[in-house]
Order: structure tokens, then sequence, then C-alpha cells
């Protein structure tokens, strides 16, 4: 589709509501989603100004993207004019709520709202959310292969890479609109509704963000904040559901079935759908560990709902082999197995790792601290022969977790490899499990997780 038509086919579609907006928007922070906000609102015609902390330098590759797009550029940090001079604000996931100039922007009558908010307001077909401490990208992942074994045209996205404005921006029309929502995402929504919304998980995360674990819970729960009767909640039954929901809410457990509506028993995945219960055998998924059979049930449950016959589910569970960076298998080497986690940014997801794999475990974690505990680790420590820590945060961690079992510092995560690799012995595994997130070293976990690959096979 050339330039021009895919232009025209943006705005005949969007003209309603793109008249609708003001003239003059604000977009702050330009890392991916910033770049995606631009484009878009520039083919609306709309006079974009872009504001970011960070400078001209080290946006080069974002303004590279921008070439040819015309917008007006404040770099190297947010002056108070842009906010107050400007009625419509769309910020980036990354950007808090709660800053200063967003405040004065909120007081001056400013619309403050986020680029899943703003994408969602002219998109008509049906969205699944995915939110959760862990679990989100691996079941968003995984429902975008079922439903396009099923539809064909899916669009999966959000805040697993791909912005939700891009789905708008192409003029794509999908059966199904797929989208992992973060916490961070949430805060700023208003109209946002799922026919279907998933909520897999919640533990301590992002307390370096939220003054408490609460307000956390509160931001993850706005994913059912629009729902009607007409719409699907799909919870985890550990969790508490919110008393203002007014979707049809469904469970779903690994540990009980009395009441739940989809469960894990004696090796079947069980899932009530209508007058029907489907079963399929665990096994028929190469994803391993209990919290992978939850990402499933949830999965099976929001495939039944939306038409998808069994054999279908089937064929894509089987070929689904799981994620880059969670739990994944890099190599074997003197007896000693290595497995790349750089994906757990948090505690819970670490201990979710380790309960994945079976005997003795030397840890590497750390990175730059979110606030939480570490103490969720302490249950296995008779299972970690040693802890190699790095990153701002290892001080902490050792503090927390170095009475229980022998603690190693290092530098760079080469050393903190090839540390790991000396302590191993034959039949052991070496889990790369940070709980921390990667900034204070790393561009985002993807990086991280590849260094340690290439660690790895240097061996």
């Amino acid at each position: 589709m050339s330039d021009g038509i895919k232009e025209f086919n943006i705005q005949h579609s969007t003209l309603k509501i793109a008249a609708t907006l003001p003239d003059r928007v604000l977009v702050v922070g330009l890392g991916t989603t910033g770049v995606a906000l631009v484009k878009f609102l520039a083919s609306l015609g709309k006079r974009v100004t872009v504001t970011d902390m960070k400078g001209q330098d080290q946006l080069s590759f974002s303004l590279g993207e921008l070439a040819g797009v015309p917008f007006v550029s404040r770099l190297g940090g947010h002056k108070k004019e842009d906010f107050i001079d400007h009625r419509l604000i769309v910020i980036s996931p990354g950007v808090e709520t709660d800053n200063e100039y967003l405040k004065l922007a909120r007081k001056e009558g400013a619309r403050v709202i986020g680029e899943i908010e703003l994408a969602s307001s002219f998109i008509k077909e049906p969205i699944i959310a995915v939110t959760g401490t862990n679990g989100k990208t691996t079941t968003t992942t995984l429902l975008g292969e079922i439903f396009r074994e099923a539809f064909g045209e899916i669009f999966v996205g959000g805040n697993i890479g791909n912005p939700l404005i891009n789905y708008v921006s192409a003029g794509q029309k999908a059966d199904w609109v797929i989208v992992e929502v973060s916490s961070f995402q949430l805060e700023t929504i208003e109209t946002f509704r799922p026919h279907i919304a998933i909520l897999l998980n919640i533990t301590e995360d992002h307390l370096d963000r939220y003054p408490s674990f609460e307000a956390y819970v509160s931001a993850k729960e706005r994913i059912f904040e629009n729902q009607t009767a007409s719409d699907y909640a799909l919870i985890n039954s550990r969790l508490k559901v919110p008393d203002t929901i007014k979707a049809r809410v469904l469970s779903f457990s690994t540990s009980e079935t009395e009441g739940v509506d989809a469960f894990l028993a004696d090796g079947l995945l069980s899932v009530s759908s209508g007058e029907k219960r489907y079963q399929y055998r665990r096994e028929i998924s190469p994803l391993v560990g209990i919290h992978n059979s939850e990402n499933l049930l949830a999965s099976l449950m929001a495939s039944h709902l939306a038409g998808i016959e069994q054999p279908v589910i089937e064929r894509a569970l089987a070929g689904f082999k799981g994620l880059a960076h969670r739990v994944e298998f890099v190599r074997e080497v003197g007896g000693v197995r290595f497995f790349n986690d750089s994906k757990a940014t948090n505690v819970d997801a670490a201990k979710r790792a380790l309960e994945s794999i079976e005997g003795g475990v030397v840890l590497i974690a750390g990175g730059k601290d979110k606030g939480g505990s570490y103490g969720a680790i302490i249950p296995f420590a008779s299972r970690i022969s040693g802890l190699v820590l790095l990153g701002e945060a290892k001080e902490r961690i050792e503090k927390e977790l170095g009475p229980y079992t022998k603690t190693y510092a290092e530098a760079s995560l080469a050393d903190a490899v090839k540390r790991a690799f000396s302590v191993a012995s034959p039949g052991e595994t070496v889990l790369f499990s940070p709980m921390c997130s990667s900034f204070d070293m790393f561009r985002d976990y993807k990086e991280r997780g590849n260094i340690f690959k290439e660690v790895v096979w240097s061996l």
C-alpha cells in the first residue's frame, strides 16, 4: 500500500474521532511508543510537539525513525510552558503520571492520556487485554498463535513491543485485537474497554514507582473499569475480585477445582465454556512450570469464549515453544545446564523459574532495585548452592539472602557467568534470573539476556 493510500485510509476511517482532538498535541517520551504516536498524530494533520528528558544524541535512532515526519522537538529536559500550552498530552508508558509537569498541566485543564487510551478510541474490533505481574507476554503471544490459527487476521501488540496505535495507523481490520497492558498504561485509561480482560496474578513489583503495593494493585485492576455485563473478566482464583466489576467473572486455578471455571487436575487442563467442558493433556504444551499452567488456562478460557474449536487450539498449543529470555535453555557445558531468564525483572518471576527447574542451582541475580523484598527466594536456599550478584541491587540482595547461601559479587555479567560456572557442579543448573530491572547496566532485558547467552556460548 502506498503512503498516500495508507494516509487516506487513516484519515477516512478516523475522521470523526480525530476531529474531536485538539489541533496541537504534546507527546511525552520518544521511545518506541512515542515514535508511533508522532507518526499517527502527524498523519491526522495534528501539530505535534515531543518532549523527552534525553538529549538528541541519546535519541538518534528514534529521530531517524521520524525522518520526514513534521513535529517540533523539545529534547534534553522538560519545559513548563510546553505542558501548560497544550490541551491534550499523550504520555509513553515509562513516564510517571504524577510528575510535576503533568500535575501542572492537569491543573490548567489539560487532558492527559496514554497511548493505549488514544489507540483504543479508534478501535471497534473486540479487544482481549492481558495484564498481571508475570506471564503477560507469554499469554499474549500464545493467544496470538491460537487466534491466528483460527481466524488469520489478528493484531498482537501493546506492551509486548508493538504499540497498539500501530494497528490504527496501518488501517488494519483484524478479527480480534490482542494486547498486553502494563499497570503504567492502565494508569491513564479513560474509556479503554476490553471485551475479555485477563488478570493473571499480582505480586510485589514496581514499588520504586508506586507509593504502596495497594496502589500497584489498584492500577492493575483498572483493566476491568469500563467493562459491562456483556464482557468477561478472567481472574486467577488466588486474587480478590474487585467489588466494582460489572463483567461476567470467570476464574482459573492450578490448586483447586471447586467453583473454578478452569483448572489443572491429574495432568489435565479442564475448561468450562457454556454447557461444555473441554480437557487438554497438560503435556501437549512444551511450556513447563505451574506459572505456565496458569497462562495456559487463561488462554484456553479466552479461546473458547471466542468460539475456537479444540483441535485448532491443540495445534497452536503444541507448536508454541515459549519466549526468548523466559526460562530459556541455552546450552549444557561440562554437565552444567544454563538457562536465560533475563525477563525475570521481579522476585516472583525468579521464584517461578526456580519452581520450574529441578536439582541444584547457581543463581545469577541483580540489577536495578525495584523496592520489593527478596525474601520469597529464601525457601529455595537449600537448592541454591551459590548466589552470584551484580548491579546496583547486589548489596541489598546479599543482605537479605546472603545468610542462607554462599554469595559472590561480580562487576560484570561476563564475570558473573564465569564465576557461576566455576561454582556449579556437574548436574546443576546456572540460572540467570535477575529479580531486578536491567536499566542500571543494559538498554533492556533483551540486551541483558543476549549478552548472557553470548558469554555462555563463549565458555
